[in-house]
């Protein structure tokens, strides 16, 4: 009886976390090796416009990005190593290098800086550019980001599970540039791993 006891007891004893502060929290998702977000994206490029669902799967360096329409319509599927795009367009053409980022332009109706965007993502600057200009909101994590010519704001930072830490990550990102205006509404973070 008093082995059930003991055994129950370990059984409901939570696992300890931790909130780590600003700089821990930059260290822990730098070396973070995956993660997948789920959300939808709503874009404006000069007089055009157009939204869809987004899913972005992190794995290492390599950027797998699905965009879609309504009910699936339109569906493009990006993937991105570090060094080429791939692009596999809704009628299952598949293509590479300078004619995938063609397409892709013609497709957005401009150039996404898909090598930043895994950063961006995360409230992070992407290393190995040109500078970036950070500010820090109440919550220490960044509020808004430059950097490329492009603007980033975060908002709505939302507390997210990642290994033995809780870690805030932001809800909303808005990414202007000219006359690109792109607004990310994450639905759900995957930290720490890609589904």
């Amino acid at each position: 009886m008093l082995a059930a006891v003991m055994l129950g007891a370990c059984a409901t004893r939570p696992v300890a976390t931790t909130m780590p502060d600003a700089t821990q929290q930059a260290t822990l998702l730098r070396a973070m090796p995956a993660f997948t977000l789920e959300g939808r994206v709503a874009v404006r490029a000069g007089e055009e416009g157009w939204q869809a669902s987004v899913r972005w799967r992190q794995h290492d360096d390599i950027s797998e990005v699905r965009l879609s329409g309504p009910f699936g319509a339109g569906a493009l599927q990006l993937r991105f190593d570090g060094s080429e795009l791939t692009l596999t367009t809704s009628r299952g053409q598949v293509l590479r290098g300078d004619e995938a980022s063609r397409v892709l332009r013609q497709q957005l109706g401009f150039d996404p800086p898909i090598a930043q965007l895994r950063h961006w993502l995360l409230a992070d600057a992407a290393p190995a550019e040109s500078m970036a200009q950070v500010e820090a909101g109440a919550n220490g994590r960044p509020a808004t980001l430059a950097q490329q010519d492009w603007q980033l704001e975060f908002d709505d930072y939302r507390q997210q599970p990642l290994n033995r830490s809780i870690v805030q990550m932001p809800r909303r990102i808005i990414a202007t540039r000219g006359d690109v205006r792109l607004r990310l509404v994450v639905d759900g973070w995957k930290l720490g791993r890609a589904r």
